[in-house]
């Protein structure tokens, strides 16, 4: 009978451990990547980010002069640095493009973030990116299978 009840007290403190660490990982962890843009701003941001942005990051994100915006060397970068949205978009916002820092208009840097994201797998969602939101995201840079 003790023996019964010592496992069903361990079986209860792993789901009760189980259920924090989901909480504290929050959502769109487990389940895959969070919805940050939508489609039709992440189709906005691939023309600001064709006029603006592929001259010297490369027609497909790929890189150039300026380096790749998704595919495995950002990953290693992401990875190393725990580079976050709100890091990647904060810099870009204030140092992009180069030969014009922060000339942009707000919402372009966020539809050209939704662009990114979109190109590394990121999924839409039903609620626009914004600037202020895009500068203090804590979503780590990744990219998702097939992108």
């Amino acid at each position: 009978m003790a023996d019964a009840f010592a496992r069903r007290t361990a079986v209860a403190a792993a789901c009760g451990i189980a259920l924090l660490v989901a909480a504290a990982v929050g959502p769109g962890s487990a389940a895959g990547p969070p919805a940050l843009y939508t489609k039709a701003q992440a189709a906005t941001g691939g023309k600001a980010y064709t006029a603006s942005c592929a001259q010297c990051h490369g027609e497909n994100l790929e890189g150039g002069v300026g380096p790749a915006l998704r595919g495995p060397n950002l990953v290693r970068l992401a990875k190393k640095t725990k580079l976050t949205v709100g890091d990647f978009f904060s810099f870009m916002a204030l140092q992009m493009p180069l030969n014009a820092p922060g000339s942009l208009p707000k919402n372009q840097y966020a539809s050209i973030m939704a662009y990114i994201l979109a190109r590394n797998g990121y999924p839409a969602g039903s609620k626009a990116l914004t600037y202020d939101a895009a500068m203090h995201s804590n979503v780590i840079i990744t990219t998702y299978p097939g992108h």
